[in-house]
């Protein structure tokens, strides 16, 4: 139990830190919102969803009442967030079983990262460029503005996946050198 708790505090900072760089003032680290859900979901009880869920809005509120965020940001579509960090959480539930020693499984554990953040992607910025009240929405514009700022979600998707991957190889490794069995030889 003592290494969930460690991970839910460490999961925790690292959203502090990067969640829009509210509280933190970096800006070199990408966000790791998305994945922290997916992380979560992999290794961390169910509750995890809610208290993860209440951190980000709560530095949300932050960010739109004292951090200087403009308040188009805030529209009825915020609520779908709660669906799209829900889909990462369960592309983490689902990738659990590959998350493996074997570099196969840091594949799969990767492509469910990918299919995640498409999936968080398509209801974040679709319900947002739908229902925020910014846009005159269009197919082709709403297609346009992906090819521009998708990317960088990926990317930033990708990052910590390969963080999360290599992290819990070295964790992996860790425990097997710790390991009685690995200590008697």
């Amino acid at each position: 139990m003592q290494i969930k708790s460690a991970l839910l505090i460490s999961l925790s900072l690292i959203m502090l830190l990067t969640r829009g760089s509210h509280f933190s003032g970096i800006n070199a680290l990408p966000e790791a919102s998305w994945m922290i859900f997916m992380v979560a979901g992999t290794l961390l009880p169910v509750w995890s969803f809610a208290w993860f869920m209440s951190l980000a809005v709560g530095i949300d509120a932050y960010a739109f009442t004292f951090g200087g965020v403009p308040g188009t940001c805030f529209s009825v579509a915020y609520g779908m967030l709660i669906p799209a960090y829900f889909s990462m959480w369960m592309a983490g539930r689902l990738a659990k079983p590959y998350l493996s020693s074997r570099f196969s499984g840091s594949a799969v554990f990767f492509g469910f990262a990918m299919g995640g953040t498409l999936i968080c992607e398509l209801i974040s910025s679709g319900s947002f460029y739908l229902w925020s009240g910014n846009f005159q929405p269009t197919m082709v514009e709403f297609i346009t503005r992906e090819l521009q700022y998708a990317p960088a979600v990926f990317a930033s998707s990708a990052y910590w996946a390969v963080a999360f991957i290599v992290v819990s190889a070295l964790y992996r490794l860790y425990s097997q050198v710790k390991s009685p069995e690995a200590l008697s030889h």
